[in-house]
This record gives structure tokens, C-alpha cells and sequence, in this order.
């Protein structure tokens, strides 16, 4: 049975929130303080034991390159331009820095919040997801049957910062990695993609963050779970 996804209100931040901490936007999306303020409000509103960040599944793919909306209280960040036209052009990817931009704020909010006593959750996105913001998908899966090789070489280079930016994340004193890649998922891009090149690439990503040893539970979304056992990678 396909897993049925309900969906998930992490980007939502509630008006008695934006109220109650007097937090601006962007500066939610911006600044480890007003993220690790609205992260721990959050959690108390909702009456969870787990403060999340960050509040957007864009913090990677601006990191790469992508020209990220940060938006307001009503729309959060979104993609305004693609980087890339073409697969040939993302052979110029470098890897991730994790000590600039917003994957710096976040990771000093998980900082924060740890030191805080709180038990926090770092969200990962998976390569699908931080590609689709990069180029559009459409250019990247003509990709897929073009020139697969190099489509290989850029998940190498994703994938190798997701990676670094967990154990980042869990040296910073995350307790929890959420991984999820819905631009990935079998019911989009389909079967045989999922077999060839989305699964592998999040277990590849999966198995690395455990192989490193960081004490850290793995928390996957049910879509990415439920794929992963199909193609007997669970």
C-alpha cells in the first residue's frame, strides 16, 4: 500500500506566534536568534517535545546557487529563478559551505536551541528537492536520459553536502535529522527514476549520516520510508 501523505505545517508559522515573540520577516529565515525564538514558541504552541528548524525546504538549494523569494508572513521562501538552464552548466557545482548564508543561521539556531535544553530536529532536503530549485526539473530529467553520467557526478557533489550539513547539525547538538525529498518521490518522478537514481541517492545520503557514527536518531518522511522498503533499499 502506497503511503498516503497528510502533509506537514513545519512552514507554517502561526499569527499568535508572530505576535507573541514580535519576530519580522525575513528575519525568521535569516537570523539564528529569531529562528531559535520562533522555534521554541513553536513548539510550545503546538505542544510538541521537538523544537524544528529551519521554517523552509530552500535553505540548501540557496546555498548552491538557487534565487530564493524569502517572502513574508503570509507566503514563506520560494524559488524566483532558476541558476541553471542546462545539466552542463551544474558540472560547475561546488560543495556546500556550511559557514556562510542561511545554513550558517541555522545551524546556529540548532546551536541555540540545544543549549537551550531543547530536544531539536535539523530538516534535511534531499538532492531531488534542492535540484528542482536549481534548474528546471524538466531540463534536469531530459538530463537523466541524455547524459547520466554527469547527472551522477552532480548527486556525488549534493549529496556529499547533505551529508557534511547533518553532522554539522548533530555536532551542533541536533538530536534528530529529518530527512525528506518530495521532489524525489516515486509518485513524481516515477519508478524507474526512483530505482535508478532518487532512492540510491537518499540511501547513499542515509547511510552516511550513520556511518559517521553521530549519536542521532533519522527521522524519514513515511513517502521516502515506504519507497526505499519497494525497492528493498529499507
Amino acid at each position: 500500500m502506497d503511503f498516503k501523505c497528510s502533509g506537514d505545517d513545519q512552514e507554517q508559522i502561526q499569527e499568535e506566534v508572530v505576535r507573541e515573540t514580535g519576530i519580522t520577516f525575513p528575519g525568521v529565515h535569516t537570523d539564528k536568534n529569531s529562528m531559535a525564538t520562533v522555534a521554541g514558541a513553536l513548539r510550545k504552541h503546538r505542544g510538541d517535545v521537538i523544537a524544528r528548524v529551519p521554517f523552509c525546504v530552500t535553505v540548501e538549494a540557496e546555498a548552491y546557487g538557487a534565487h530564493i523569494k524569502l517572502g513574508d508572513a503570509l507566503a514563506g521562501p520560494r524559488v524566483e529563478s532558476y541558476p541553471f538552464s542546462a545539466i552542463e552548466e551544474m558540472s560547475c557545482l561546488q560543495g556546500l559551505d556550511i559557514n556562510g548564508g542561511r545554513l550558517r543561521e541555522v545551524l546556529g539556531a540548532v546551536g541555540i536551541l540545544a543549549g537551550a535544553g531543547e530536544k531539536v530536529s535539523l530538516s534535511v532536503e534531499g538532492p531531488f528537492t534542492i535540484i528542482s530549485s536549481l534548474i528546471n526539473p524538466m531540463n534536469f530529467y531530459k538530463g537523466l536520459r541524455k547524459d547520466p553520467q554527469r547527472i551522477w557526478e552532480i548527486l556525488s557533489v549534493v549529496e556529499e553536502g547533505i551529508i557534511r550539513y547533518s553532522l554539522e547539525g548533530i555536532k551542533r547538538g541536533a538530536s534528530i535529522i529529518s530527512y525528506g525529498d518530495p521532489a524525489g518521490a516515486m509518485d513524481i518522478v516515477g519508478p524507474k527514476v526512483y530505482r535508478d537514481y532518487s532512492g540510491p541517492s537518499s540511501w547513499r545520503i542515509i547511510k552516511g549520516i550513520k556511518e559517521a557514527g553521530g549519536r542521532v536518531l533519522i527521522h524519514l518522511c513515511g513517502k521516502t520510508s515506504t519507497a526505499l522498503e519497494k525497492i528493498e533499499m529499507g
